[in-house]
């Protein structure tokens, strides 16, 4: 199948704000292994709560019609993020979301009403950030001293598997089956996304005693 309609227009019209993601000094940090657990463990907190909205929205779309049928029950990361904070001792339950992952989440609630096409232009941004995640998960590894599948499982959900499941998702999505108009949603609603996990990062950032610290040297 040609993939390379929508999820070439995915990639090239994304790409700025890819860049500013990677760029991003939260996610800097991570990379280099220089969050403490604390950290980790707050941003593991968000995670959970912006993938759980938009999953539960997700579980109702019409996964049966395209192109809704790129999205399978292997990529919900729920569990993945629950266990992870439960094996660092930390009750999901009692995660207060931050400013930015709340507007995250009204605005996933009110895509799932108004637009909910968008709502896969959100999924493909959280998808694709595992094929770079599992070199984070390398790292963290060592830093944090985990065994693999122990509190990195967010970051490394497909393990050997990941290649196979995004060459996957790709075809799922589709070459130029989608409208003009479509199109425009999916990319639209994927530069929101970036924009809206680079806010949370800078407010995690914010935030941080060990990001506090750093900057003072």
């Amino acid at each position: 199948m040609d993939t390379n309609g929508i999820m070439e227009r995915l990639r090239t019209e994304t790409r700025d704000l890819h860049d500013q993601a990677e760029q991003n000094q939260w996610q800097t940090r991570m990379v280099r292994g220089e969050l403490t657990r604390d950290d980790y463990q707050r941003w593991l907190g968000q995670m959970l709560l912006g993938h759980r909205a938009l999953e539960k929205e997700l579980r109702a779309l019409p996964l049966d019609q395209f192109p809704y049928t790129a999205i399978r029950s292997e990529h919900y990361q729920e569990p993945y993020l629950i266990a992870d904070l439960e094996h660092f001792g930390v009750d999901p339950d009692t995660i207060e979301p931050l400013a930015t992952t709340n507007a995250l989440i009204s605005r996933i609630e009110q895509l799932a009403q108004e637009r909910p096409l968008a709502l896969l232009g959100f999924h493909y941004v959280l998808e694709g950030s595992n094929n770079g995640n599992r070199f984070i998960a390398k790292r963290l590894r060592e830093v944090y001293e985990l065994e693999p599948g122990t509190g990195d499982r967010y970051l490394d959900p497909y393990g050997d598997r990941q290649r196979e499941i995004w060459k996957r998702f790709k075809e799922d999505m589709g070459g130029d089956e989608l409208s003009a108009e479509d199109q425009d949603l999916l990319v639209a609603s994927a530069r929101e996304m970036f924009q809206a996990i680079h806010d949370i990062s800078n407010e995690l950032e914010a935030t941080s005693e060990s990001g506090v610290t750093a900057a003072a040297q």
